[in-house]
């Protein structure tokens, strides 16, 4: 099963994956580019099924686009190579793959969390102190939520920029102020990422936010 929706940010399309590390069956290897199956025959596990997956997903997001298919491979740091004239990110949690595809030179990033299960000190770990205090004042039962949304569109923003930086972005580096209209404020708090603007938006696939974000230079 699989989706393919609009977003302000792109084209976000989704295929459902079995959430076990089983061999991908050939019958689903063979809907893969040649490139692209050689590659994930080369890969055990999960990391086997979710690249299938990514990139059966980048393939509907693409043909959603009018852009001719071709094989989306991955550049030294795991992050997917869209064709020219496209840009585009992968992420997948679980039994859900998902890609962002849009025309344009514009970065993207996109990410995917669950948020159904609590894991105690998630919230230290990932927020800078002003986004705890933020988070410790929301009623407890809203705690959780808005600690993995910030955290998805942190991830988000590491995709979207590391290409450009190619180094890891600590959690530290940006604060993330959800908006109840599903636009989120990125604040960068580094001089590496200040030097970019953001667009960071969110949606809900049930209990999961899908996070996108959009950069540009500043």
């Amino acid at each position: 099963m699989a989706f393919v929706v609009p977003l302000p940010h792109g084209v976000v399309a989704g295929v459902h994956i079995p959430d076990a590390p089983e061999p991908v069956p050939e019958p689903i290897l063979t809907r893969l580019l040649e490139p692209e199956r050689r590659h994930a025959q080369s890969l055990h596990g999960y990391r086997q099924v979710q690249f299938a997956g990514g990139r059966l997903a980048a393939s509907l997001a693409l043909a959603e686009l009018g852009s001719r298919r071709v094989p989306i491979l991955s550049d030294e740091h795991g992050a997917p190579l869209f064709p020219p004239g496209v840009r585009g990110s992968v992420s997948h949690k679980n039994d859900l793959a998902v890609a962002l595809a849009a025309r344009g030179e514009l970065m993207l990033g996109v990410d995917l969390e669950d948020t159904d299960r609590e894991r105690p000190g998630v919230a230290a770990r990932v927020l800078t102190p002003r986004e705890l205090e933020a988070n410790m004042a929301l009623p407890a039962e809203r705690r959780w939520v808005d600690a993995v949304l910030r955290f998805s569109v942190k991830e988000a923003v590491y995709k979207a920029i590391h290409p450009a930086l190619r180094r890891y972005i600590g959690f530290g580096e940006v604060e993330v102020w959800p908006g109840n209209d599903g636009t989120d404020r990125v604040a960068p708090l580094s001089p590496d990422v200040a030097a970019y603007s953001f667009e960071a938006r969110h949606a809900w696939l049930g209990s999961r936010v899908l996070a996108t974000v959009k950069a540009r230079r500043a």
